[in-house]
C-alpha cells in the first residue's frame, strides 16, 4: 500500500503555463483524502514550490533543489539540507567566464544572475514565479554558500554536450559535483551524490515509511 507519494513539479503537476489545473488539484485532494502523504519533489527552491504546495493544500515537507533541501513550508523551516562545496563556486565562475556559459546560483530564497548575461528568454519565463536578482560579482555578492548552480542554453540540442563538458571539467582534482540535465535548456550542478531519490529517502525515513510504500511520479 502506498503511504507517501512524491510528484515532480514542472512537466508533471504544472505545464508550460506554470499553473495547477483543476484536474490535478482534484487528483491530489483524492489521494490525501485516502490518507496518502503527498509531497512535491522538484529542482526548484522552497520559493516558489511553497506557493504550489499551499494551492494543493499539502501538509508534508517539500523536497526541493533536487533533494538538496527538505522544507517544512507551513513553518518556513528547513529540516535537512546539503549545500555545494564552497570550492565549487570560484571554479564554475571561472569556467563560465572562459567559455561563455550562462550561469546562475540558487539559494532557498533567491536566484542570482550576473549583472550582464545572455540567458535565454525561455529561462526568464521559468523564473517568472521565482525570486531572482542580478549581482555584480558572484564571488563577493552571494550572501551564503549556494545549494546549486544552473547553466542554460538557447538551443536544446546543445544541452547534452554542455552537460558532458561540465562533468569533464569537474574531476577529482577540482571539486566533486553531480551534473543533472533537468530541462531541455538547463544543466544543473548539485552537491556530489545529490538527487531527488536521496531527498525522498530522507523524507520517508522521517515519516517511518518503508521504501515499498513510496510512490514517485515524474
Amino acid at each position: 500500500m502506498i503511504h507517501l507519494a512524491a510528484f515532480d513539479l514542472d512537466g508533471t503537476l504544472i505545464g508550460p503555463g506554470l499553473s495547477l489545473s483543476p484536474r490535478v488539484k482534484a487528483a491530489v485532494a483524492r489521494a490525501q483524502a485516502q490518507g496518502i502523504i503527498v509531497t512535491i519533489a522538484t529542482g526548484r527552491g522552497p520559493s516558489p514550490t511553497d506557493q504550489f504546495a499551499a494551492e494543493l493544500n499539502l501538509t508534508a515537507p517539500l523536497i526541493c533543489f533536487q533533494g538538496g533541501i527538505i522544507y517544512e513550508h507551513r513553518s518556513h523551516k528547513i529540516l535537512h539540507e546539503t549545500r555545494l562545496d564552497p570550492e565549487v563556486a570560484p571554479i564554475i565562475v571561472r569556467l563560465s567566464a572562459e567559455r561563455g556559459w550562462n550561469l546562475q546560483f540558487e539559494s532557498p530564497d533567491m536566484i542570482y544572475l550576473p549583472r550582464e548575461s545572455n540567458h535565454p528568454e525561455e529561462l526568464m519565463g521559468l523564473l517568472s514565479v521565482s525570486n531572482w536578482k542580478r549581482v555584480d560579482n558572484f564571488l563577493t555578492d552571494l550572501p551564503e554558500t549556494p545549494h546549486k548552480f544552473i547553466l542554460s542554453v538557447h538551443d536544446p540540442s546543445e544541452r547534452d554536450a554542455l552537460a558532458a563538458e561540465l562533468r569533464a571539467s569537474f574531476d577529482s582534482t577540482l571539486a566533486a559535483i553531480t551534473v543533472v540535465p533537468s530541462h531541455p535548456i538547463l544543466v544543473e550542478g548539485l552537491p556530489h551524490g545529490m538527487n531527488k531519490g536521496v531527498g525522498l529517502a530522507w523524507l520517508a525515513e522521517h515519516f517511518g515509511i518503508r521504501r515499498e510504500e513510496v510512490l514517485a511520479v515524474g
